[in-house]
C-alpha cells in the first residue's frame, strides 16, 4: 500500500506535463508579443517626454538647452519607433509561423485514420460503434429460415 503513492506521483506528473506543452511557435510568439509590448510602452513614455519638452519649449521658448533636449529627444523617439515597427514585424512573422504550425497539425490529426474498436468484441464486431450498428456488407433485411 506504501508503493501506491509513490507511483501515482510520476504518472500524474506526466499528465500535467503533457497537458501544460506548448509548441515552440507559440513560445516564439509569446516572447515577441513580450519584446514588442515592451517597445510601445517604451515608445510610449519617450512620446510623453517629448510632448511635455513641446510645451516646456513653449512657455520658454528662449531656453537653447530645451532645443538641445528636443532634437536628443527627437532621435530617441524616432529610433524606439523604429525598434517598435521591427518588433511588430517579428511578432506578426511569429503569428504566421504558429497559425502555420497550427493548421499543419490539424491536418495531422485529420489524416490520420484510426478506428476506434469497441474493446468489448471482438474480431469483425469490434468495428461496432454501438449494439445496433450495421457494417458495410451486412444487410437491413436479414433472411429468416422457417
Amino acid at each position: 500500500m506504501r508503493i501506491l503513492p509513490f507511483f501515482l506521483l510520476p504518472v500524474a506528473m506526466n499528465f500535467i506535463g503533457c497537458a501544460t506543452h506548448v509548441s515552440s511557435q507559440q513560445t516564439m510568439t509569446d516572447d515577441r508579443n513580450l519584446v514588442y509590448e515592451d517597445t510601445y510602452k517604451a515608445y510610449r513614455e519617450a512620446e510623453e517626454k517629448y510632448l511635455n519638452l513641446l510645451f516646456n519649449i513653449e512657455r520658454m521658448p528662449e531656453e537653447e538647452e530645451l532645443w538641445v533636449m528636443k532634437r536628443e529627444r527627437m532621435l530617441e523617439l524616432m529610433q524606439l519607433k523604429e525598434l517598435m515597427l521591427n518588433a511588430r514585424l517579428e511578432l506578426d512573422g511569429a503569428i504566421q509561423e504558429w497559425e502555420r504550425h497550427l493548421l499543419d497539425v490539424q491536418a495531422e490529426v485529420k489524416s490520420r485514420d484510426i478506428k476506434k474498436l469497441n474493446p468489448n468484441f471482438k474480431g469483425r464486431d469490434a468495428e461496432r460503434t454501438s449494439p445496433g450498428q450495421l457494417l458495410p456488407g451486412e444487410s437491413k433485411n436479414p433472411s429468416f429460415n422457417y
